[in-house]
């Protein structure tokens, strides 16, 4: 049961809330003013009562794509009209933009987060510190100390429990009060330093949900109240799993986080996108052999909330089954497979740059941590589930890091052409789609364009990008994710110790080689084997079998080194090349 939540006393001025956080499922902490929340937080988008047939001509699908011309009716009879969903063609009309600031995000996996430290981060285009105080919740403030502006993430957590900045000392409490100032001496003029609201920083609501921080991106005493309950508790995220939160559900694999050099509604038209799966991830949970015809029913009508699809994959893929492939905005994109869910969270970080947070969930009594592959080889599946699937940092390395390489830099790349062309709303004129299967994207695309268009971080052209990217940097694995995975970062320290005790003993058998071989020669040169021992040397006959072993070590031990270096390499970068898969 959820305690109520009390505001604590706090000393700041316009600059924060001066609030708190709290945590679902965890020990809840301060909050801030007991407000009712907005209904909309909690509200799911409702269920088209029919579902309507994607097209199944050319015409047909690229009428979902194509604006109707100048002055043509949306009740049109043409058989492209007639046949296009409802969903993508229909959009909701209402005005109203979809406020990004004013949502919660599944910011980080909690066992990526440095407890003993500051955490930095991007959220919208703005930089952001994450700290655990010393009753063990989880804080959020923006990265910047009031004094000269220098990143509070380069800070330190003080031995009184609050965040220190290390440029001059300045410490802040839990809702981002200044409560020290080293270089004034004077107590008055401390304490009014301390509780003049330019000494504070802007702190965010924050709460727990399933081992994921959430942060809501208001910092205002507006989105303080939005953010919070009628009963004081943080309000459930619009995109939290009703699997995990009111089905009892559980979560069947580790998180798996990684950022990634892509603009949010590219990183998100390719994740509502099913169809690149058989090519794009070819060997790893594709088959680009395979049968990859596919049809999308769209379910649920584009609205501000999001849409729904269902996905009837060919033949080929019947042992899976149709399933549903659902956005709920701002961050949640749900493939519903039958048995185990995928939940994709992505937050916005910056322009040309996204973070992707994902894991699989189902019903307690399911042993399956993913779903099936009918696809694959079935020495692969057994592979996968009864080695892959046991180690996280196998997992990450040869399954969620290979996924994500499958298609990065087709998307880095394309999204750089996208604008330079044009903006985000001239998708219509540049990309040609006229599969039945490209109706999720279509959607999202309008959704985009009729209430996403506000996102801070949607570049306008390409000039709001990043340069491109080489593929060591788009590839980059370590500074992506292994840096802030406790599983990979374990396994590739691992690793290298392995490497390093294997090259010493590796020296040492090329060392005794080198000894026995000089026995060897020395015991032949003197004519006999017992001449050879009288003189303090190896038998002949011994210093054979002693270099033979050292050889047949030394080359083992090559050859695991070498092994292990390419192992390592799974951890810090693996260049992708389609062909070579």
């Amino acid at each position: 049961m959820l305690q109520s939540l009390q505001r604590p006393a706090g000393t700041c001025g316009p600059r924060t809330t001066c609030g708190a956080h709290g945590s679902l499922g965890a020990k809840l902490l301060p909050l801030g003013p007991k407000i009712a929340r907005s209904n909309a937080l909690r509200k799911q988008f409702k269920t088209a009562t029919a579902a309507v047939e994607a097209p199944t001509s050319p015409a047909a699908a690229q009428a979902l794509q194509d604006p109707p011309p100048a002055g043509s009716s949306s009740s049109s009879n043409s058989p492209a009209a007639a046949a296009a969903p409802a969903a993508a063609e229909g959009v909701e009309r209402a005005d109203e933009k979809f406020n990004w600031y004013k949502a919660w995000y599944p910011i980080a996996a909690l066992e990526t987060l440095k407890t003993d430290a500051p955490n930095a981060v991007h959220l919208l285009g703005m930089r952001l510190v994450l700290w655990q105080d010393k009753q063990g919740g989880w804080r959020c403030f923006e990265d910047l100390c009031p004094h000269r502006l220098a990143p509070l993430s380069e800070g330190r957590i003080h031995e009184s429990g609050e965040l220190q900045c290390t440029y001059h000392g300045w410490r802040f409490n839990e809702q981002g009060g200044c409560t020290s100032i080293p270089q004034i001496g004077d107590a008055k003029a401390h304490s009014t330093a301390c509780s003049s609201g330019r000494a504070c920083v802007s702190a965010f609501p924050t709460q727990v949900l399933q081992g994921m921080l959430w942060v809501f991106a208001d910092s205002s005493p507006e989105g303080w109240a939005e953010a919070t309950a009628a009963d004081g508790t943080p309000a459930l995220p619009a995109a939290a799993s009703p699997e995990l939160m009111q089905q009892g559900w559980e979560i069947k694999s580790p998180w798996f986080q990684r950022d990634v050099p892509l603009s949010y509604d590219i990183l998100l038209e390719n994740m509502t996108d099913p169809a690149h799966v058989p090519q794009s991830h070819h060997g790893v949970v594709g088959d680009r052999e395979s049968d990859q015809r596919m049809t999308i029913q769209m379910t649920t009508p584009v609205t501000k909330a999001g849409f729904g699809s269902l996905v009837s994959p060919a033949a080929a893929l019947a042992g899976r089954g149709d399933y549903e492939v659902s956005y709920t905005a701002p961050s949640l994109v749900k493939y519903q497979f039958p048995g185990p869910t995928m939940l994709l969270y992505a937050s916005p970080s910056a322009k040309g740059w996204s973070r992707v947070v994902m894991t699989f969930v189902g019903p307690p009594d399911s042993k399956q941590s993913r779903p099936v592959t009918p696809q694959l080889p079935p020495a692969l599946n057994w592979f996968i589930d009864n080695v892959v699937e046991r180690f996280p940092a196998l997992q990450h390395a040869l399954n969620r890091n290979a996924i994500i390489d499958g298609d990065t830099y087709f998307m880095h790349a394309s999204e750089r052409t996208l604008y330079e062309r044009g903006n985000h709303s001239s998708w219509s004129r540049q990309y040609y789609m006229p599969a039945a299967a490209d109706a999720a994207v279509v959607s999202w695309r309008k959704w985009v364009d009729k209430f996403g268009s506000s996102l801070p971080v949607l570049p306008s052209s390409a000039a709001d990008l990043p340069p491109m990217m080489t593929r060591e940097q788009v590839f980059d694995r370590y500074n992506q994710h292994t840096k802030d995975c406790p599983h990979c970062k374990a396994a590739l320290r691992n690793t290298e110790l392995a490497i390093g005790l294997l090259a010493i003993l590796g020296a040492v058998a090329a060392g005794t080689l080198v000894v026995a071989a000089v026995n060897a020669a020395a015991a032949a040169a003197a004519g006999t084997a017992a001449a050879g021992s009288a003189g303090g040397l190896l038998p002949l006959g011994a210093a054979g079998k002693l270099a033979a072993a050292a050889a047949a070590v030394a080359a083992a031990a090559g050859a695991a080194v070498a092994g292990l270096l390419k192992f390592r390499q799974l951890f810090i970068f693996n260049d992708y090349v389609h062909a070579g898969h």
